[in-house]
Parts: structure tokens; sequence; C-alpha cells
């Protein structure tokens, strides 16, 4: 039981620390912004990784025949990359806090949602409790603001964080077997090829190959997108979908400190009585108390 206890806390450390380098994604993302088109940005971040990996594969042989069984899982964690495009387009017509709120909240039910009806975790009433009160926290901070021709928007926002939540914790059902980095190549393949392919269409601008802040920031992003990944798969190897969705909240706490620090954002009361809210909801499912004090 207590090395049950031990690997649960590793894996919370692990997810609180997916976290952080996930909230980093939007300092990069504003240094590269003037140069990348969001989906050239995601293509030639996706082949890199790839490339990297299959490089990293000679050496380590982390790659290994996969089972029959497992070759859908692959297929549906590579296609949740195809989350792109529905993100962007909910940022292009929603307010941002309204766009946040949406991509938080959907991939914090959706983590509850994965975690009831493909791993049949017992969703109990503090569990049900902590998700209310990471909403409301989430709605202080950003506020809700959504009009009639912002419907298809709001629903392609919500679409998004549910793919991002299936492709965060759906690797849990591949990585007794499979190593992170081999889980992750599905995912590589689809953001190179449909992010290449959309980028064509949409005739995203590729800076020139040269040192400058878009790719140097792109750097920083690859490194970080790899770093996050392998850390939530770890994370949710030990924990439960529901308890890791909520830990992985600190995402926005994180991003309203880089915000304050590198771009001088201002950080209102509002912001820290949502933080302090979603902080409570990640704590509270794992303090024991009784029941009886629901009654």
């Amino acid at each position: 039981m207590k090395q049950l206890n031990n690997k649960k806390i590793e894996g919370a450390g692990f997810i609180l620390m997916s976290a952080f380098f996930f909230a980093t994604y939007g300092i990069w993302s504003r240094l590269m912004s003037s140069s990348f088109g969001v989906f050239s940005q995601s293509w030639t971040r996706g082949l890199a990784l790839l490339v990297v990996t299959l490089i990293l594969n000679i050496f380590f042989k982390f790659i290994k025949p996969i089972n029959k069984k497992d070759w859908i899982w692959f297929l549906i964690i590579g296609a949740t990359a195809l989350n792109q495009a529905p993100i962007f387009f909910g940022f292009k017509y929603l307010d941002i806090g309204t766009a946040t709120l949406l991509f938080y909240s959907a991939l914090v039910i959706g983590g509850y949602l994965v975690g009831k009806f493909v791993f049949k975790e017992k969703l109990t009433k503090w569990k049900l409790f902590s998700l209310l009160l990471a909403f409301l926290g989430m709605l202080i901070i950003y506020g809700l603001v959504i009009t009639p021709d912002q419907f298809l928007a709001a629903g392609l926002m919500i679409l998004g964080g549910l793919m991002g939540a299936c492709g965060s914790i759906l690797p849990k059902k591949l990585s007794q077997n499979y190593s992170g980095m081999q889980i992750l190549i599905s995912y590589y393949v689809a953001m190179t090829v449909v992010d290449f392919i959309l980028a064509k269409l949409m005739n995203n601008p590729l800076p020139r190959l040269e040192l400058n802040v878009g790719w140097l920031a792109q750097i920083g992003y690859t490194f970080s997108f790899l770093i996050a990944n392998l850390l939530v798969i770890k994370g949710y190897k030990h924990l439960e979908p529901s308890i890791g969705s909520l830990i992985g909240l600190a995402e926005i706490i994180f991003g309203v400190v880089f915000g304050a620090v590198f771009f001088g954002e201002i950080v209102g009361w509002g912001v820290v009585i949502g933080s302090i809210l979603i902080l409570i909801s990640a704590v509270l499912p794992n303090i024991k108390i009784k029941d009886n004090l629901f009654k």
C-alpha cells in the first residue's frame, strides 16, 4: 500500500512538472508568432521530433514491434494531433479568455470521461465537487462570453480540448508495454503530415532557416513539447485520469506567472482567487475526509 501511494505521489509530481513545460507554450508561441503560421510551426516541430526520435532509436533501441491489439490505440493517439485546427479556429473567432476557459474545461471534463469509460475509474463525490470547483476557478479567471454567431467556434474549441484530453490520457493504455518515445511517434507523424498539408493550403509562412528569434523559439517549443508529453505519459501511468486532469490545471497558474514575469501582464484579484480554487480542486480528492461531511 505504501509503495502504491509513493507511485501516486510520483505520478502527481510528473503531471505537475509537465504542466510547467506545457505552460511555456505561450512564451514560445508569442516569440515565434511573427515568423511562423499556426500550421507551419506545428509540422516543422513534428518533423524535427520524428527525426530526433528515429536517430535516438538507433542508439537506444526503444522501438519494439506493436501488438495487433494495440494498433488502434496508437492510431487514436495520433489522431488527437489534429486538434490544432479546431483550437486555431476557436482562438480566431472567440475572445481569448472565453476560448481558454472552454479549452481547459473540455480538457478536464474529457479527462473525467476517459477515466470513467475507458479506465472504469470510480468518480466519487469529492472528485465531482473538485471538478465543479476547478470550473468555478477558471470562470473567475477567464469569464465566459459567447454570442450566437460564435457557437461553431465554441464547439470546435471544446472539441480541441476533448482531443487534448484523449492525447494526454490514452497513452496510459500503452505505457506499461511501450516507451513514451515510441508512443509519441504516431503523434509526430500526424502533426507532420496533416499540418504540412494544411500549411500549404493556407499559405502559412515559413521563415528562412537561420539563427533568429523565430527558430530559437521553435527549438524551445520543441524541447518543451517533448519533455511535457513524456512527463504526462509517465504521470498518468501511476495516476487516475480525473486526478491527473485536475493537477494538470496547474498549467493555467504557471501560464499566469509566465505572463506576468515575461510580458508584464497584470495579475488581478480574480486571477488570484481563481488560481486558489484550482489548487484546492487538485488537492481535495487526495485528502481523506469522511463522506458524512457531505451529508
